[in-house]
């Protein structure tokens, strides 16, 4: 599992038609909004939220077809 904390970032340019080269030249805020703090799990220990998950998801055809599903049925 990890930990996850987004961040906005917003950048004034001083030029519109340059492209930005070097962050720490130009000006900008950096906005975290802790109520977004979220955790991202690579593994579910629960085989039926597993099977909820890929039966979800609609490119995960490949998870379908496996046999390894047969004993969560």
């Amino acid at each position: 599992m990890h930990k996850y904390q987004p961040r906005v970032h917003i950048i004034k340019k001083k030029d519109h038609t340059a492209s930005l080269v070097n962050l720490k030249s130009e000006e900008f805020r950096t906005f975290i909004f802790t109520e977004t703090v979220f955790t991202a799990v690579t593994a579910y220990q629960n085989q039926l939220i597993t099977k909820l998950k890929i039966d979800s998801n609609p490119f995960a055809k490949g998870f379908r077809d496996s046999s390894r599903l047969t004993d969560m049925e």
